[in-house]
Formats: C-alpha cells, sequence, structure tokens
C-alpha cells in the first residue's frame, strides 16, 4: 500500500496540487492538513490567516479528482476548516475518530500568537489485516517549534492513543510544527520509528517556505509495518513537502 502525507496549505498553490493529485491517483490513502470544506466567509473559520488566496471548496475538488477515493473530513476550526483522509474505496474502513490535542476556548484571531484547537484523526482500515492511520496537524505557536506545556500534553495524548492500539499496525503522520530534536518528538519515537530521521531528511518544507526551522512533517510507524520505500517527494504543491510512504 501507498500512503502520502501534505500539508496542502489550503490549496494556495492550486493548479500544481491538482496536477499532482491527478498522477498519484494510485496512491491508496491521502492525509492533508489545512483543508478547507465549503467555506462561507461569515463562519468562524474565515478569522484564519491561512484562508487568504485558500481553495474555499478544497475538500470537495480534491473528492472530483480522487473518484475512487473515499474522503474523512475532521472539522477542527468551525465547521469548515480541518483535517482530511482520502481512502481507496477498495479498502474497508472498520471504525473512524479523532481526539482533541489542543483545546483554546479563548482563541483571539486577532492575536498572531495564538493558536486554535487542534485534533489527531484515525480510521482503523482492513486490508489483510487491521491498521490504524492517524493523522495530524500539531500545535502552533507563531514562536518556533520547540517544546512547550501545550507540545508536551499533545504528544501525551498522542501517546495514550498509540498505546490504545497497541498490538496493530500504526501509522502516524502528519504536520507536527515541531523540531525533531524536541522531548515531544522523542516521546512519539518510544515505540515508533520516525521515518523523516532515520532516513536522514534534512527538511520537509519547499521553496514557498522562508524561515530557518525546516522541519514540520513527519511520518512514524510502528515496527509491525514493513516499509518498501519512504521519501519525500519533489513535487512543489505547498509550504510543505508531500512524504510518501510506501509499505505492508
Amino acid at each position: 500500500m501507498k500512503l502520502i502525507t501534505l500539508n496542502t496549505w489550503g490549496g494556495k498553490i492550486y493548479q500544481p496540487l491538482l496536477e499532482f493529485l491527478s498522477k498519484n491517483k494510485d496512491i491508496d490513502i491521502f492525509c492533508f492538513q489545512e483543508i478547507f470544506h465549503n467555506l462561507d466567509e461569515k463562519t468562524s473559520t474565515a478569522d484564519l490567516t491561512v484562508v487568504n488566496n485558500a481553495c474555499k471548496k478544497l475538500f470537495d475538488n480534491i473528492k472530483e479528482i480522487l473518484k475512487n477515493h473515499e474522503g474523512y473530513f475532521c472539522p477542527i476550526h468551525g465547521a469548515s476548516y480541518g483535517l482530511a483522509i482520502f481512502v481507496k474505496k477498495s479498502i474497508k474502513i472498520a471504525e473512524a475518530g479523532d481526539i482533541f490535542l489542543h483545546k483554546n476556548d479563548k482563541f483571539d484571531p486577532n492575536d498572531d500568537f495564538s493558536d486554535h484547537d487542534r485534533k489527531l484523526q484515525w480510521l482503523k482500515i482492513h486490508s489483510e489485516q487491521d491498521a490504524i492511520i492517524m493523522n495530524v496537524h500539531g500545535h502552533w505557536t507563531g514562536k518556533g517549534k520547540e517544546d512547550n506545556p501545550a507540545r508536551l500534553h499533545q504528544s501525551k495524548e498522542i501517546v495514550n492513543l498509540l498505546e490504545k492500539f497497541a498490538g496493530l499496525p500504526r501509522i502516524l503522520c502528519g504536520d507536527f510544527n515541531l523540531r525533531p530534536d524536541t522531548k515531544s518528538i522523542r516521546m512519539l519515537e518510544k515505540d515508533m520509528i520516525n521515518l523523516v530521521i532515520k532516513n536522514n531528511i534534512t527538511s520537509t518544507r519547499t521553496s514557498f517556505y522562508s524561515k530557518s526551522e525546516k522541519f514540520a512533517d513527519y511520518i512514524f510507524i510502528s515496527p509491525e509495518v514493513e516499509v518498501i520505500d519512504f521519501k519525500v517527494l519533489p513535487d512543489v504543491v505547498s509550504d510543505h513537502t508531500p512524504l510518501l510512504l510506501e509499505f505492508k
């Protein structure tokens, strides 16, 4: 099976993104972050900075291209902004769910350093056996990607969910907004393999990202997952790079 994780940047680089998806229709599972779903400018989601030049119906537009996939949307901020997983219709979905990683009832869109709620989206798929796919868009501060109490709490919540599904093959991926040398990442590495570090990846950002910290995106696997291939794809369709995992 093949999986791609990508922070879409809200579809700001729209046409290249659609072309990328069109040429990768054979991918079994896509895990997307920063997805808009029928955004109405009157909704609270419109206060997000990422909405500027974004595709406000990105979920449905992806659905039009990936006709052989089923899309699962997970709202995070308002009803129209969040995460999405697209899975080939030939793959059985046994369960689906999500958990909060960060809760902020006092989110202030006028504060450049205030963050909205964050979630982890998960699916239990059944192919030759059950497996868990987890899709994350982690806590953001606007002040760098080092540890803080909210990020440590976030990793604790992820570890708790990983332990809940212990014994099953697990794939944890997405935009974690973390440097690889943080305690928050090390917590996730306790029982999982960090493929970005194992493969000596030096950046998961494209030329559209000008800041110095070039890490954000990761794929972690449990030991039950056999890696056939792992790579950072060269396609520039966002300010994040797509990560590809081929696995058994």
